[in-house]
C-alpha cells in the first residue's frame, strides 16, 4: 500500500477528497484519513446520528476514516471491524500534529507534502510542527518533501521570507512548488460539496484543476494520459446529485 501525507495547519480536506476522487476513478481504493484537529472532512460526509466518534466510512468510492488520532487506533479498529489495510492501494492522511505520523516513520512513506497558507498563524503553526517531527533525528539523510500553497494569494512579502520559517537541515524541498490560487468558483464549489455531501469537480477553477492534476501525476507517478482518463471519470460522476 503507497502511503503519502499531507502535513500543515490549513484546510486541505476538499483538496484530498479530490484526490481521492481522482484514485477512485481509475479504479484504484482509497483510504483517505482525517488526522487533523479539526476533522474537516465530516463537513462533506452525509449527516449520521449512528457515526460514532471515530469510523470508517464509504463516500465517493473511497473509505474515509475520521476521528483517530494515532495510527494504532484506526489499525486496532480495523482489525475489530473485519477491515483489512491489504484491500487498499494507496492511503492518503491529513494530519496537523506529529501523533499519526512519528517524525521517525516519514521515511517509509512514498511522498510527504508540507501545506501551508500565507497566514502569519498558519506559518508559526507550521514551524512548530516541523520542529516538532524532530527531523535532524529521524533520517540519516535529508527527508524530501514537497510544498503546497493552498490557498495562494499574492502579497508585497518575497516569498523566501515565508520559506525561512521553515529552514531545516533535515529537508530537501523537491520541484515543483504546488500553489492554488485564492478563487471565488472553489470556495462555492467547496460550500456546495459540503451541503450536497458530495465532491462535483465540475465547477472549480482552471487554476484548482490544472494543480490537482498535476499533483495526481507527481505524487501517484501517472502519466498525462492516466490522468487525463481519471479526470474525465471524476467529472461525469456525480454521486448524490
Amino acid at each position: 500500500m503507497k502511503q503519502i501525507v499531507f502535513f500543515g495547519a490549513p484546510d486541505k480536506s476538499h483538496l484530498l477528497l479530490v484526490l481521492g476522487k481522482l484514485l477512485t476513478a481509475s479504479g484504484l481504493k482509497v483510504l483517505l484519513v482525517d488526522s487533523t484537529i479539526a476533522q474537516s472532512v465530516q463537513a462533506y460526509l452525509p449527516e449520521s446520528e449512528e457515526r460514532p466518534g471515530a469510523f470508517v466510512t464509504e463516500f465517493e468510492g473511497m473509505d474515509v476514516a475520521g476521528g483517530f488520532i494515532t495510527h494504532g487506533q484506526l489499525d486496532r479498529y480495523l482489525k475489530q471491524t473485519d477491515g483489512n489495510w491489504l484491500r487498499y492501494d494507496i492511503m492518503l492522511i491529513d494530519t496537523d500534529h506529529t501523533e499519526f505520523v512519528k517524525g521517525r516513520e516519514l521515511p517509509t512513506f512514498a511522498h510527504r507534502v508540507w501545506c501551508s497558507s500565507l497566514e502569519k498563524l498558519a506559518v508559526q503553526k507550521n514551524a512548530e510542527l516541523m520542529q516538532r517531527l524532530c527531523l535532524a533525528e529521524s533520517a540519516a539523510q535529508p527527508l524530501a518533501f514537497f510544498k503546497l500553497v493552498y490557498p495562494y494569494v499574492q502579497t508585497t512579502m518575497r516569498e523566501d521570507y515565508f520559506d525561512s520559517f521553515h529552514v531545516s537541515v533535515a529537508v530537501r524541498w523537491q520541484e515543483p512548488v504546488f500553489r492554488i490560487p485564492l478563487d471565488d468558483r472553489d470556495v462555492s464549489a467547496k460550500i456546495n460539496n459540503q451541503h450536497h455531501s458530495r465532491i462535483d469537480v465540475n465547477k472549480l477553477s482552471g487554476s484548482y484543476i490544472r494543480t490537482a492534476l498535476s499533483l495526481a501525476k507527481t505524487l501517484f507517478d501517472w502519466d498525462e494520459r492516466t490522468v487525463k482518463t481519471a479526470w474525465k471519470q471524476a467529472r461525469r460522476d456525480r454521486r448524490g446529485t
